[in-house]
């Protein structure tokens, strides 16, 4: 089986002017080296057109200088998405030897932080119509607005079934303190007006999934991959994406959150309203709204013993990741 994977991935990279050497399986993908430095060959889930996006944003910052982002390459027909004769379509994008931050250790997240910071004052482009048209976040008001829909959906499903284990009846109890916070978040953006979820920097993209795994610390510096996700929008929502979870791995610790926060406003100063909104995305109680969603979309007659775990835990930080968040509003 692994000879014919290679096979298929070979098949694939004749299509590139490309000297393959040691080519070898990695998580979900395929490294080899060439004269030019590792690459990977990778799925493709995305279309030409935000393919192309994606390599204009990487453009934009190699030109302001930084240059560890895992750029997409062009095969002989200079298209960025290649296809097998199954129709299967492809990536190879340029790649790095080095490590995920380690969410452990304080001084590698306050460095990915600062890392942060730094590619955001690079990820700015021309505001183009079509581009804006076509990789615009959503706006933040109707998101919520909708999740909370979503949220009362669930509520009332769980309300009507006959047999409710104890994820339900915990779900219940928990509910109305989590949904308060959830209108009170819907609120706040609501009061700032039609421009309270547009970026305050005109042209500004956000990476769009920034977390620990897209962090590879190769020796003195860093590379940031995976940009499928990136869009324009509010750069704070990356900042607030990379603070939730690795809060959530530190029992929303205060100092470091606010450290972290800190060491971002070093290299990129943040306004009054993206303050604001970091207050906002943080009081949203985007966990548990994820947990009923997915309890929602599995299978009922089966609840994993994780559901009430997760819900356990996210209950016993509530205090904590309250009094952080409050701690935004100064």
């Amino acid at each position: 089986m692994r000879d014919r994977m290679n096979e298929r991935a070979l098949k694939v990279l004749e299509q590139y002017e490309l000297e393959v050497r040691q080519l070898r399986r990695g998580r979900g993908s395929y490294m080899f080296d060439t004269p030019q430095g590792l690459r990977m060959l990778c799925d493709c889930t995305c279309s030409e057109h935000k393919a192309e996006f994606q390599n204009r944003v990487m453009e934009r910052m190699r030109e302001g200088g930084y240059q560890r982002v895992d750029r997409i390459v062009q095969n002989r027909e200079g298209k960025l998405v290649s296809e097998d004769r199954d129709g299967s379509r492809y990536l190879v994008r340029e790649w790095y030897v080095g490590r995920e931050c380690d969410t452990a250790s304080e001084s590698e997240i306050l460095a990915a932080v600062e890392n942060l910071a730094r590619i955001h004052q690079l990820m700015q482009l021309p505001d183009e119509p079509e581009l804006i048209e076509s990789f615009s976040a959503p706006p933040l008001t109707k998101t919520l607005q909708a999740q909370n829909a979503e949220l009362r959906k669930i509520r009332s499903f769980i309300r009507r079934r006959n047999q409710k284990g104890s994820f339900e009846r915990l779900f219940l109890q928990c509910f109305p303190a989590y949904y308060a916070q959830a209108e009170e978040a819907l609120g706040r953006l609501e009061e700032c007006g039609g421009d309270g979820d547009r970026p305050e920097r005109a042209g500004s993209v956000c990476h769009g999934d920034y977390d620990h795994h897209h962090v590879l610390l190769c020796g003195y510096e860093m590379a940031t991959t995976d940009f499928s996700k990136c869009r324009y929008d509010c750069q704070i929502t990356d900042l607030y994406r990379f603070m939730r979870k690795i809060l959530e791995k530190h029992d929303w610790n205060q100092r470091l959150g606010m450290r972290m926060l800190e060491q971002y406003m070093r290299t990129r100063p943040i306004t009054a309203k993206e303050r604001r909104l970091l207050y906002i995305r943080m009081r949203y109680p985007e966990k548990f709204r994820k947990l009923a969603n997915y309890y929602y979309a599995g299978n009922k007659a089966w609840i994993s013993g994780r559901f009430l775990e997760k819900l356990e835990v996210l209950n016993a930080q509530a205090e904590k990741q309250e009094a952080f968040v409050r701690m935004l509003e100064r």
